[in-house]
C-alpha cells in the first residue's frame, strides 16, 4: 500500500495527514499535531524554524510508529514567507513571519509598479 503524507504549517498550529487508498476509497488519517505560533525577537515577529522542523520530522516518526512509511511527503505552509540561506546553506536567522511590520506599506508601493490583477495573475497572491 502506497502512503501519502501531507504536513500542513499553519500560523497557530501544524498536522500531518496520512492519506492512502483502501477498498477504492482515499482514507485519511491525522497521525500527529503541533502548535505553532509567531515569536517577537527584538521587537520582530518571527518563525522558530527549529521548531517547526523538528515538528516535521516529529510527525514522520510517528507515521513508522503506526507502521505506515510515507512514499511521498508534501509540506503545505504561508505561501509569502521565506527562509533565507547563507552560501553554505545554513538558516539566516531571524526568519521573519508576513505579520512583521517591515512590510507595513509595502503593497501600497507595489501598487505604483504593477496592479494587482496582474500581479495575482503571475504569481497567485
Amino acid at each position: 500500500m502506497n502512503y501519502f503524507l501531507a504536513v500542513d504549517i499553519g500560523a497557530s498550529s501544524g498536522r500531518h495527514i496520512l492519506g492512502y487508498v483502501e477498498d477504492g476509497k482515499l482514507e485519511l488519517q491525522e497521525v500527529y499535531r503541533f502548535e505553532n505560533g509567531i515569536e517577537n525577537k527584538d521587537g520582530s515577529l518571527t518563525w522558530n524554524i527549529e521548531a517547526l522542523k523538528e515538528n516535521v520530522i516529529a510527525g514522520i516518526k510517528e507515521c513508522g510508529k503506526l507502521g505506515k512509511k510515507p512514499d511521498f511527503v508534501a509540506i503545505d505552509t504561508w505561501g509569502v514567507d521565506y527562509v533565507l540561506l547563507d552560501k553554505d546553506k545554513k538558516v539566516i536567522d531571524p526568519v521573519f513571519a508576513y505579520r512583521d511590520s517591515r512590510t507595513d506599506g509595502i503593497p501600497e508601493k507595489v501598487d505604483g509598479i504593477i496592479s494587482r490583477k496582474d500581479l495575482f495573475s503571475r504569481t497567485g497572491i
